[in-house]
Parts: C-alpha cells; sequence; structure tokens
C-alpha cells in the first residue's frame, strides 16, 4: 500500500492555494512594472524627434512580446496550481514548451521584420 503512494506523489491542497497566492502577487507586481515601464518609455517618447516611429514601433512590439509571453507563463503556473499529480504537472508544462516554441518562432520573424524596417 505505501508504494501506491509513491506512484502518483500528490499534491497537498494547502500548497497549491499557496502556490496560487504567490503567483497572483507576481502577476501584480509585473503588471506595476509594465505600466511603469510604458509610462517612462512615453516620456521619452517626446523627447526625440529622430527615429521616433520606428523606434516606438519596436518597443511596443517588445512590450506586447513580454505580456504575452509574462501571461501565458502566469497561466501556466495557475494551471499548474491544479494539478492533482506530478505526471499531469508534467504534461501540461510539455504542452506549454511545445506552445511557447511555436510562438517564439512567431515573435522572432516579427521582430526581425519590424528591425529590417527601421534600419
Amino acid at each position: 500500500m505505501a508504494s501506491d503512494a509513491f506512484k502518483t506523489p500528490e499534491i497537498p491542497q494547502p500548497l497549491r492555494e499557496l502556490m496560487k497566492m504567490s503567483i497572483e502577487q507576481a502577476r501584480r507586481a509585473f503588471e506595476t512594472f509594465v505600466s511603469t515601464s510604458e509610462k517612462t518609455w512615453k516620456s521619452l517618447e517626446n523627447s526625440s524627434q529622430s527615429g521616433r516611429a520606428g523606434l516606438y514601433a519596436l518597443n511596443a512590439k517588445i512590450a506586447e512580446i513580454t505580456r504575452l509571453n509574462a501571461e501565458a507563463n502566469f497561466a501556466l503556473a495557475m494551471k499548474l496550481t491544479e494539478s492533482r499529480d506530478v505526471n499531469q504537472a508534467m504534461e501540461l508544462q510539455s504542452q506549454h514548451v511545445r506552445k511557447q516554441m511555436e510562438t517564439f518562432v512567431h515573435q522572432l520573424e516579427e521582430m526581425r521584420d519590424l528591425t529590417a524596417q527601421i534600419i
């Protein structure tokens, strides 16, 4: 009977709740960081005329990509808190990695194209 407990170790509910709370705190901190970064960028935007449109587009794309990737990671973290066992958590992680690799290739192409336009 004891060997059954080691086959599919469960993640205790109190630990999952603590993980959820930590993730939400990290999300709020990230949102504050993004908001502050956007305000800073907008203030710098008014100080330089040369290349403003291209640099603004590049910065906007970087901010968008950063936000989307962070949201995907926060979503994964929240899904992981619902995992009942390690196998389920590993499957969620594998699915996430596959999707993020596809997304990364697309994001890299977008950045390449935008940078080529600026240059």
